[in-house]
């Protein structure tokens, strides 16, 4: 009878046994499962961690050697600095020999015109009426520049001037040298045009016709031809 009464005790007791494991085995797999996970996240993390050290060291390697190159350029901009400073000789220190006149007076600077300023100075003088100072710059500026642009139309421009006081020989010998000494340039039709004309001045009539034809032949069509056919049919009337 006692057993009896133990066998359902017994059974009782291993039935609430296996309830009781039942959700503890449960339990336990889930915290497994979440200590995995964690293990991988801190794992990640580590390795994330390890290429920010690595980096770091490669920019604290960067940084050091940045800061030997600017400390080996220092010393070198100092050593150039000190070779500088023993060879030169301050400005102020120079002083060029001062040149006086008779009367203490420290001469003027010398200042060259070039050909233009020459040219513009001339003919302005010239439109001005002083034909004396825009001779002596046209005169200038021949012997200063020969080979300018400006040389022949300078020579012509005293040759008018002479022309212009009925000079009639000098000036033909300003624009026979435009005709000779610049034969490819732009005041050669109006020199030999001129020529033709001082010899008219002169009385030479043969010498201007000459003139004349040499112009309407050389030049055909220009302005220069136009007055010299002109100024020819008067001379054969």
């Amino acid at each position: 009878m006692r057993r009896l009464i133990l066998v359902p005790i017994a059974l009782s007791f291993l039935f609430g046994c296996a309830q009781t494991q039942g959700p503890v085995n449960a339990d336990f797999s889930q915290i497994k499962k979440e200590l995995e996970a964690l293990k991988v996240k801190v794992d990640s993390q580590g390795e994330k961690l390890s290429l920010l050290e690595e980096r770091l060291s490669k920019v604290e390697d960067k940084s050091a050697g940045n800061e030997q190159q600017i400390f080996e350029l220092k010393k070198k901009v100092e050593e150039i600095d000190k070779t500088l400073s023993a060879v030169t000789v301050p400005i102020t220190s120079v002083k060029p020999p001062s040149v006086e006149g008779k009367e203490g007076e420290k001469p003027q600077p010398v200042v060259q015109l070039s050909a233009r300023d020459l040219y513009r100075q001339a003919f302005n003088a010239m439109e001005a009426g002083d034909l004396e100072k825009a001779k002596s710059l046209f005169e200038q500026l021949v012997q200063q520049y020969p080979e300018s642009s400006l040389a022949d139309n300078a020579l012509y421009w005293i040759g008018e001037i002479y022309y212009s006081h009925n000079d009639y020989e000098t000036a033909v010998n300003y624009f026979k040298q435009v005709i000779e000494k610049y034969p490819n340039e732009n005041k050669v039709p109006a020199a030999m045009l001129k020529l033709g004309l001082c010899y008219k001045g002169m009385g030479d009539v043969e010498k201007a016709k000459e003139a004349f034809r040499k112009v309407i032949e050389m030049y055909p069509g220009t302005p220069e031809a136009g007055i010299a056919k002109v100024k020819l049919m008067e001379l054969e009337r």
